[in-house]
């Protein structure tokens, strides 16, 4: 019992294991999710402010007529934020001990264990192998076993 318990599928192993999988998918969702609050945030900026859409057209090179642009050499553009969409975290199968084998360890522990305090019994004369048969006078035919 002790053996499903520690490494059984419902065991403390596969438990710690399958918390350690939902931390992770946790954390992946949340960076999911600050990631879409912020283009949920561009979103409705490109679509309510005008002067959003012109910022981005100035980095990309645009420019309204009449406007004139210089261009200093040695100064890197400014880059466009790459946004992580997140890694694939894929749900995997945690490792344990099958039902079948701790049960069966569990019964050879058991035979091990009653075997020897069997011994132990046998040695200190509690346990009397092939008890001896008595008729007692008297009786009425019935057998009676020495237990002693």
């Amino acid at each position: 019992m002790l053996i499903s318990f520690v490494g059984g599928r419902d065991g403390l192993w596969a438990t710690s294991y399958m918390q350690e999988q939902k931390r992770l998918l946790s954390a992946n969702a949340s960076t999911i999710q600050q990631t879409n609050n912020k283009l949920s945030l561009e979103k409705v900026a490109l679509q309510k402010d005008m002067e959003v859409v012109g910022c981005y057209a100035k980095r990309l090179g645009y420019v309204y007529e009449g406007e004139k642009i210089v261009k200093i050499s040695g100064l890197t553009p400014q880059e466009n934020q790459i946004y992580d969409a997140g890694t694939v975290l894929r749900h995997t199968e945690s490792d344990f001990i099958p039902e079948k084998t701790c049960k069966g360890i569990g019964i050879i522990v058991f035979l091990c264990f009653y075997a020897i305090l069997m011994l132990f019994d046998y040695a200190r004369g509690a346990l009397k192998l092939g008890a001896k048969k008595m008729r007692l006078a008297g009786s009425d035919g019935m057998t009676m076993y020495d237990m002693r």
